[in-house]
C-alpha cells in the first residue's frame, strides 16, 4: 500500500529541499498512496475505534496512541519500515520506528500552536498523511510559524506557511524547539488524517 514514487528517487535533491525549506525543514509529497489502495486503507481505519479528545489547546477525534487493531499496527509498521531509511538519509536524523494515530477534525475542531519537541521522548520527525474525505474540509490547514529563539526560549513568532490538507498528501517536518505549528480550525466538512512521529 505505502510506496515511494518518483518524487523519492533523488536523495540528494530531497536533502537539499529539506535543508532549504522555510520556516523550518519540511517536505510535501502528493499522490503518496496508489488510488486503488485507498479502499483497503479506509477498510482498516473503519475497524479502529476513535474517541473525542479535548484539552487546553485541542479538540478532535482520534484513535488510541497504540493501535487497537492488528491491521493498523501492521500498517504503521510497514509505513515506518518503508520510510525510515530514506528519511534518515534525507534529513540526517537516524530514525527507525514510528507511531501512528487516526484523526478526524470536524467543524470547530482545532489544534493550537505548539512544538512536538520533548527531549525525553526522542521525537525526531513529525508526519501527517491526509485522506480523501466524504466531506472535503474547509480550513484545517497545517500552519507553520517562523520563530526566533534566544537562550532556548521563543521570543517572537509569525505565520510563515499554510499547507492544505489535500487528499493523498504526506507532509513530513522537523521536530525542534522552533518547529511551531498548528491545525487551523475546521470551518466545514471533515478533515481525516494519519499522523504521528518518527523516533531517533
Amino acid at each position: 500500500m505505502w510506496r515511494l514514487g518518483p518524487d523519492w528517487s533523488d536523495d540528494g535533491k530531497l536533502a537539499e529541499a529539506w535543508r532549504a525549506a522555510q520556516p523550518f525543514s519540511h517536505l510535501v509529497f502528493d499522490d503518496f498512496v496508489p488510488a486503488d489502495a485507498l479502499p483497503e486503507l479506509f477498510a482498516i481505519l473503519e475497524e479502529e475505534p476513535v474517541e473525542r479528545y479535548e484539552g487546553d489547546i485541542f479538540t478532535f477525534e482520534a484513535s488510541a496512541a497504540e493501535p487497537q487493531t492488528e491491521e493498523l499496527r501492521r500498517l504503521r509498521d510497514a509505513f515506518a519500515s518503508i520510510l525510515a531509511p530514506p528519511l534518515s538519509r534525507i534529513t540526517a536524523k537516524q530514525v527507525s520506528r514510528a507511531d501512528m494515530r487516526a484523526y478526524a477534525y470536524r467543524v470547530g475542531h482545532y489544534l493550537l500552536p505548539h512544538s512536538d519537541h520533548q527531549v525525553v521522548l526522542g521525537r525526531a520527525l513529525a508526519f501527517a498523511y491526509y485522506l480523501p474525505s466524504p466531506e472535503p474540509p474547509e480550513g484545517g490547514e497545517l500552519e507553520l510559524f517562523r520563530c526566533r529563539a534566544e537562550r532556548g526560549e521563543l521570543v517572537s513568532t509569525e505565520t510563515a506557511l499554510l499547507i492544505e490538507p489535500r487528499p493523498n498528501r504526506l507532509v513530513v517536518f522537523d521536530v525542534s524547539v522552533v518547529s511551531l505549528h498548528q491545525v487551523r480550525e475546521v470551518l466545514g466538512g471533515l478533515r481525516i488524517s494519519l499522523a504521528g512521529w518518527f523516533y531517533s
